[in-house]
């Protein structure tokens, strides 16, 4: 690969870059690690560029070792030079990621005309369009939270408030937690959000982040947001980046001596923690498990919404929405009888549907409550809680 840019460089030295780029070419690792930088900038639009980008071009376990501390102790002849510096993140500097200087975006690729056209793969976009409406029913407190988020996420109004935060030198994307007990409706409630106003969705499938590779994890993460970064370049309205049950790649920070794994997994979380604070766009996770959730992600969820199991009054309007020849008294007996989520009332509701088409007859009160009963296979006490009850932007 060295001698194939070689050729490329030397034949090309009318160009500025290719005259910059030649003085490092005796030194294979920094004339291969520019073009890298450059690259990545100009065809990914990616200008945070961190140590598992190289292992794809570096294979050697000491050339990677010896790139990672010539950046980390500034001794790297691409810093020292002003091709490439540190990025910082609220005043603060991240020593594990780097981008190209302004210096190095002005004179190095003074002869491209920068254009960032990416062709994105849309077979994992969830349309707008494409979404069922369904009615939620919420706690009072949920309702409101999903209202008021509905309405910011509308696109004249989050175009205003995106302006309004960038004149006042605050970052404009907007990552929120949505967090509570299983069917207790977060999921679906991304898919009303996304539908009312307008969004698609990029559905983040952790499973298939989740590499055996070492690193390969990091890179699958990174590209997620350089493909959401394209999106939301090329689209006309904002789409929502979805990580559903969140807690498998931002749970709790591990002991980083304790395995090559648990180094995998921070330096994921790394990767994450980095990309949320320069997003532009609108990024939703979705948790059970909140107790699992490190405490670092704490402050860059700007809204925490909280999926309580519905009252019994909620339940009550549920069953009426899941059976809508269910009478009233009936509803409330149901609702005081069994402490069930929204989902759990669903899944009944579809029992009851299977039973009709089977018996030819309308179930009676008695089938439901067997099929309510047979619902009931495990209670479990873990609430969850993560303490944002006293934010002001937690609750639902």
């Amino acid at each position: 690969m060295k001698f194939e840019l070689e050729d490329i460089i030397v034949n090309n030295l009318h160009l500025t870059f290719c005259k910059e780029v030649k003085k490092y070419i005796d030194e294979t690792n920094d004339f291969i690690l520019l073009i890298l930088f450059c690259h990545l900038f100009i065809n990914n639009d990616d200008d945070s560029v961190g140590f598992h980008d190289f292992t794809e071009i570096f294979e050697s376990k000491n050339d990677l070792r010896s790139i990672k501390d010539k950046l980390i102790l500034k001794y790297s002849d691409l810093i020292v030079n002003g091709w490439i510096e540190s990025v910082f993140v609220s005043g603060f500097e991240n020593r594990e990621f780097f981008h190209l200087t302004k210096k190095a975006k002005e004179e190095l690729l003074s002869d491209f005309k920068i254009t960032v056209k990416k062709s994105v793969n849309c077979n994992d976009l969830i349309g707008s369009a494409s979404i069922a409406a369904k009615k939620l029913i919420y706690n009072p407190r949920e309702r409101d939270q999903v209202d008021t988020l509905t309405s910011l996420l509308q696109p004249d109004n989050f175009i205003t408030v995106q302006k309004k935060l960038t004149d006042n030198n605050m970052r404009k994307g907007f990552a929120c937690l949505f967090y509570g007990p299983p069917g207790t409706g977060k999921t679906e409630t991304v898919y009303q959000i996304s539908r009312l106003t307008g969004r698609n969705i990029l559905m983040v499938d952790i499973s298939q982040v989740k590499s055996m590779w070492f690193g390969e994890s990091e890179k699958n993460i990174k590209e997620i947001f350089d493909k959401y970064k394209t999106m939301v370049k090329n689209e006309p309205i904002t789409p929502i980046l979805l990580f559903n049950e969140a807690d498998a790649v931002i749970g709790k920070r591990k002991d980083s001596g304790s395995s090559s794994v648990a180094q995998t997994e921070n330096a994921i979380q790394n990767v994450i923690l980095q990309e949320m604070e320069n997003m532009e766009g609108i990024m939703i996770a979705t948790t059970n498990l909140t107790q699992n959730l490190d405490k670092a992600f704490d402050s860059r969820f700007l809204y925490k919404i909280e999926f309580e199991k519905p009252s019994a009054l909620a339940r009550r309007d549920i069953w009426k929405v899941m059976i809508s020849s269910i009478c009233d008294s009936d509803a409330e007996v149901l609702s005081q009888n069994y402490d069930f989520s929204g989902g759990q009332i669903e899944n009944i509701a579809r029992k009851r549907l299977v039973e009709s088409i089977l018996r030819g007859t309308e179930p009676s009160l008695g089938t439901l409550h067997s099929i309510c009963q047979s619902e009931i296979l495990t209670k479990t006490n873990s609430s969850g809680k993560i303490g944002y009850r006293g934010t002001g932007t937690g609750g639902a």
